[in-house]
């Protein structure tokens, strides 16, 4: 039995941190889908906002319980700092995507634009990738987080090429007014800061796999 084997058997069994954190995967989860299907799935903008922001409010909830039980704990199963990483990277998600639709509802956004409704694809694709890899990591498979990475690095590439071409596309775009142009920017700067905490939550599972592979 190698060293690393070794410590770990050492551990406490304590899997309170694995469960907190696949639980705020699971509400990233549920969240990514209402956006998916906001503001066009039939219900008033505000009544959809409304729900998202319930998932936000237990998801933060989540984050909070992890900082908590944190304070309370001397040693974890896995680095304490990127159980710490790890959840703020989840909870930026999940409050840049309510960001996101909360920003379209406040400034009026009458425009859902075919960039808005690809980066919200690319996010639900970064949130699914999450969702899966989370687990990983209590049941020690973490040779599977590299590809998780790298995966979720493709995407936050793709939604970058997306937002750079639409905030271009938009600022060129002579018959559009100032007021329409930040409206547009707030919602799309959301969500390109959804994706880019999802890149962070990668880095820390990479981080986690070289550590305890």
């Amino acid at each position: 039995m190698d060293l690393q084997r070794f410590v770990h058997k050492l551990l406490p069994k304590d899997d309170k941190f694995f469960v907190l954190l696949e639980a705020q995967a699971e509400v990233l989860g549920v969240a990514a889908m209402a956006m998916a299907r906001f503001p066009e799935n039939g219900e008033p903008s505000q009544v959809a906002l409304e729900r998202i922001h319930e998932v936000e409010h237990r998801g933060n909830d989540l984050a909070h319980a992890v900082v908590l039980g944190l304070d309370k704990t001397y040693i974890t199963a896995i680095d304490r700092e990127d159980i710490h990483n790890l959840s703020t990277a989840l909870d930026k998600v999940l409050n840049y995507l309510y960001g996101a639709a909360e920003s379209f509802v406040a400034y009026q956004v009458r425009y859902y634009s075919p960039a808005m409704r690809e980066l919200i694809q690319i996010c639900s694709e970064a949130v699914l990738v999450l969702k899966d890899a989370v687990p990983l990591i209590r049941r020690r498979h973490l040779d599977s987080l590299v590809p998780a990475r790298q995966q979720l690095c493709e995407l936050e590439k793709r939604g970058e090429v997306v937002y750079q071409t639409e905030m271009a596309a938009l600022y060129k775009d002579a018959e559009l007014n100032a007021k329409e142009l930040l409206r547009q920017q707030a919602v799309l700067d959301s969500l390109e800061a959804a994706l880019g905490s999802c890149h962070a939550a990668a880095n820390v599972l990479e981080n986690v796999a070289v550590k305890h592979s």
